[in-house]
């Protein structure tokens, strides 16, 4: 019988509706006999080094990093210290296969490369990507459809298109960088999304919407993706968009499909498949 694999949870940073969340990952890794330990940052950053690879059979990223989020207060992005990119670069360059869910896609917006390792970014306030400035992100909580686009695929397996009411994000995806997975139905008309850093800075929402911006495709736009897998140093990584909260949390397919997600990242052949076309993450 092989070993049970080790899944690390990472949160902190964004509030999680923690007890759903966790009985989730519980949930899973019972029906698939995985073993899991959870981490909250910052002190969970420690784990992220290239000294802990191998540890961990595969990593899921549901953080945000680098920001400093208060309502009522214009989201402040945080350079990462000094070492932590790097040893983030150097775990990755050794081949740990990383899961990112929903808001983890938000994780150091001062760090122009990690948006380049895990395919697209949700920006809290006005940034830079890709040298150019870019305005924040926006959002809207409602009923969708997510899509299964690449029915072939391991982390697709016994996945069927599903319904969630969960949060939608208007945000840069790096469509170069990534093979889409899954889509979703939803209308992404900019005027539908709440402006991220309106609604934060003033710790409510002032009607600033995202019209104007293309409602799917570039930087400046929104995307019909909700989920994709890509390399980032020599490491398999899937990011998934969907998360926000107990309702998706408790649905079948969503667990299916984060562990579906999470095994895939953790298979020796995905991993030297990885290896074999490593992509040079740019450091800060």
């Amino acid at each position: 019988m092989s070993a049970a694999k080790r899944i690390l949870v990472i949160t902190g940073g964004h509030r999680v509706a923690m007890d759903d969340f966790l009985g989730a990952i519980a949930s899973i890794c019972q029906e698939r006999d995985w073993v899991f330990a959870h981490a909250i940052q910052p002190a969970a950053q420690n784990w992220l080094s290239a000294e802990h690879a191998g540890q961990w059979d595969a990593i899921l990223l549901h953080d945000i990093p680098g920001l400093a989020l208060k309502r009522g207060v214009a989201p402040q992005p945080i350079a990462p210290a000094p070492g932590v990119a790097e040893d983030l670069v150097a775990l990755l360059d050794a081949g740990q296969g990383v899961v990112v869910l929903h808001h983890a896609i938000s994780s150091w917006p001062a760090w122009e490369g990690w948006a380049e390792a895990i395919g697209g970014r949700f920006l809290y306030a006005p940034g830079t990507l890709r040298g150019v400035d870019l305005p924040s992100s926006g959002y809207r909580v409602g009923p969708f459809t997510v899509t299964v686009t690449a029915p072939d695929h391991p982390i697709c397996a016994g996945v069927t298109d599903f319904e969630v009411d969960d949060e939608l994000y208007f945000a840069p995806v790096l469509t170069d960088r990534i093979t889409p997975i899954l889509g979703h139905d939803a209308d992404m008309s900019g005027e539908l999304f709440q402006d991220t850093f309106d609604e934060v800075s003033h710790g409510t929402s002032t009607g600033v919407t995202c019209a104007g911006r293309p409602a799917d495709g570039g930087l400046h736009g929104g995307s019909s993706l909700m989920g994709w897998t890509t390399t980032a140093g020599r490491s398999p990584i899937a990011t998934l968009l969907m998360g926000d909260g107990p309702g998706t949390f408790a649905d079948e397919m969503f667990r299916r499909l984060l562990g579906n997600a999470l095994d895939w990242v953790s298979t020796d052949a995905v991993k030297a498949e990885a290896a074999a076309h490593p992509f040079a993450i740019p450091l800060p």
